[in-house]
């Protein structure tokens, strides 16, 4: 556990987060965080995921396995319920 001290920072206001703490978390520099309080002030960080991370590695997986060949009649949910 750590404290910091809220500074001033342009028009805003920050704290550095000490190097154990980036370390624990397993955060990277340059990362997108998401802040949020709560009623009890308690604020809560967490990193923001890429829905589309690892997409370029599946795609040349499939690529590179030469099993790229086009699935069609795939029965789904959409298909068999929604569609009209």
């Amino acid at each position: 556990m750590s404290t910091v001290k809220l500074t001033k920072w342009g028009n805003s206001v920050g704290i550095r987060i000490p190097t154990a703490i980036i370390t624990a978390a397993h955060l990277t520099l340059g990362e997108e965080l998401q802040i949020v309080a709560n009623k009890k002030g308690t604020l809560t960080l967490t990193p923001v995921t890429n829905p589309q991370a690892g997409w370029t590695d599946a795609f040349n997986a499939i690529a590179d396995s030469k099993e790229d060949e086009l699935v069609i009649d795939l029965p789904n949910e959409f298909d068999g319920e929604e569609w009209r």
